[in-house]
């Protein structure tokens, strides 16, 4: 491995050819600063690596972009069953998120191969533009007094299908950078999303309560737009990144793999939505997952038999290393992002139960919602700074996701007053998160080659989403169902001792959440219902908190068996700018 450390900048940003400030001619690069011989010189004939001062203003527009494209999804979790409520559909708010993960899945498995063949400049600037779109009908859904909580929807598949391609960035940004900073790359790439999870909820609230909610898209609009135009002025990676010519190429698209994996995805993600809203025995449920299934299963068969010269999804990348090398940490990838999303919807549900008088304090809410996005951010500094010196990379993404698990799972014994214990063991198990969660990303990417990286981070992204979307719909299911027979059996025993007479229970069943207990039953009566519906909800946490760590010892499995890239980690840059001076080191152009 390179030991000599990469050059952080470079004044010179121009096109033309010049010499660095040490004076040695960068093109054949024999010395650093100080006259010795640069160990990359001898290794691979290269050059110490330059970063020039155009590689980090792209940096910041795709990281811009990135973070711009996921900012609805915490703002519509925030106020999204409000919104859809004032606009006259309060069941629409289930689809808003899902359509945007649905969305982001299926462009992720189309569009990330194809950037390996095409090149990334036309995908991430469309992306970004197809977002700015997506914003503004998001947005607008306020005035459609007929439609509005509908349009919601639409708007936000139009920016999930957008957002992967935005969401590239993951990969698009850390490969115009030193392998070595791989992990530092992914940081990057988020940086904005960072900001997004800690403001948004809090911009959400505020705009919800002063009636300027369509706010949040406007102002993402105007930025968003901004993305884009700063992408198509300044980023010119190689157009033809595999060599062939781009005529050649649109003639060995896998088109029948991409619309076979899309109605896949499509379908078994809306079965899975459907299945916390109806029966498991239900046909919305049972008909499109068995149909979609059968979609996947001869994806499956036609990646692997279909004889493609670019398949979406190639075998050699699963099998490699005995799966070591990609699969294992794909798997652990998206088991992180579902544990996240256990805390995601615990921390909240213990916010308003518990915290803030039922949402009737809602600043102090949003004061409560800072910690995850605050540890989330903390988690990710740290990888950053302390990665490269820690190494033993597999190791590091074990013992973070075990944090993560641990401290997650201890959300389980939740009670009405241990407030202060929860927003420890959610900081932790949130910093965890953050290490962890960029870390896969990181160790994905360095597990197959360069050319394979778009491929890659399609599947990458796919698996990320895509297990996102079963935990999400795992967690709201349990928690629903052991909710309610909690409920039914605390509150009935406890009334009942209270001295409620037991023709009245039905009747108090229904009005238990609601602000009419209060004022329908005596006041003893009310205490042993509430203290009752608080047991009861302790008891969904737990079991919630309990499956989530059982899906979270399938992650830490899959980070055991993934195989260390230290060896990968050197000052080799892949991708310089095609409108830098350095872009004659590229291979393809």
């Amino acid at each position: 491995m390179a030991t000599d450390a990469p050059t952080l900048t470079d004044p010179v940003s121009s096109s033309t050819q010049a010499e660095p400030a040490n004076g040695v001619n960068e093109k054949n690069g024999a010395a650093v600063s100080d006259g010795t011989p640069a160990k990359e010189a001898f290794e691979d004939g290269l050059p110490p690596p330059v970063v020039t001062f155009k590689t980090w203003i792209v940096c910041v527009i795709l990281s811009i972009g990135y973070g711009l494209s996921f900012w609805p999804v915490p703002v519509l979790s925030a106020i999204g069953s409000e919104v859809c409520a004032d606009l006259g559909d309060p069941t629409a708010y289930s689809w808003y998120v899902s359509a945007w993960t649905i969305a982001i899945t299926v462009s992720f498995l189309w569009f990330g191969p194809l950037t390996d063949l095409l090149g990334r400049r036309w995908f991430l600037i469309g992306g970004n533009f197809i977002t700015f779109v997506g914003h503004l009908v998001v947005g607008s859904a306020k005035y459609n007094s007929s439609n509005g909580a509908q349009q919601i929807t639409a708007g936000m598949v139009i920016v999930g299908f957008g957002g992967a391609l935005c969401q590239m960035a993951a990969f698009a940004l850390p490969e115009l950078l030193p392998n070595a900073w791989r992990h530092i790359g992914v940081v990057f790439a988020d940086l904005v999303v960072y900001i997004t999870v800690i403001v948004a909820p809090v911009t959400a609230r505020f705009g919800y309560q002063y009636g300027n909610w369509e706010w949040n898209f406007w102002a993402l609009a105007i930025f968003q737009f901004l993305s884009f135009a700063g992408l198509a002025l300044f980023y010119f990676p190689p157009a033809h990144p595999s060599g062939e010519a781009t005529n050649t190429v649109i003639k060995e698209i896998d088109y029948l793999g991409m619309f076979l994996g899309g109605a896949g995805i499509v379908v078994v993600l809306m079965g899975i939505v459907w299945a916390g809203i109806y029966e498991s025995s239900d046909p919305h449920v049972v008909a499109t997952l068995v149909v979609g299934f059968a979609f996947i299963v001869i994806f499956a068969l036609w990646e692997q038999f279909g004889k493609l010269k670019h398949p979406l999804t190639p075998t050699r990348i699963f099998t490699s290393s005995h799966g070591r090398d990609f699969t294992a940490p794909a798997i652990a990838l998206g088991v992180v992002n579902m544990f996240y999303y256990s805390s995601s919807i615990l921390w909240p549900t213990m916010i308003t139960k518990f915290y803030t008088n039922g949402g009737v304090n809602w600043r102090y809410g949003v004061v409560l919602s800072l910690p995850q996005g605050l540890a989330i951010l903390l988690g990710a500094t740290g990888l950053t700074f302390f990665g490269g010196k820690i190494k033993n990379w597999q190791w590091q993404l074990t013992g973070s996701s075990f944090i993560m698990v641990l401290f997650g799972s201890l959300l389980g014994p939740v009670t009405p007053t241990n407030k202060g214990t929860m927003i420890a063991f959610l900081f932790l198990s949130q910093a965890g998160f953050g290490w962890a969660l960029y870390l896969a990303i990181a160790v994905t990417q360095m597990g197959v080659e360069h050319k394979d990286l778009g491929i890659a981070g399609g599947i990458s992204g796919t698996f990320r989403y895509a297990a996102g979307a079963v935990g999400t719909t795992i967690y709201t299911t349990v928690f629903n169902n052991e909710l309610a027979s909690s409920t039914a059996s605390k509150v009935t025993k406890a009334v009942l001792d209270a001295g409620l007479p037991s023709d009245q229970v039905a009747k108090l069943l229904t009005v238990v959440s609601t602000a009419d207990l209060a004022t329908s039953y005596p006041a003893d009566i009310v205490t042993a219902a509430s203290n009752a519906l608080n047991d009861a909800y302790c008891h969904a946490i737990f079991v919630v908190a309990m499956v989530s760590m059982a899906f979270g010892i399938v992650g830490l499995i899959a980070c055991a068996c993934c195989k260390d890239v230290d060896h990968k980690m050197n000052n080799q840059i892949e991708v310089f700018l095609e409108n830098d001076r350095l872009a004659e080191r590229n291979k393809f152009h």
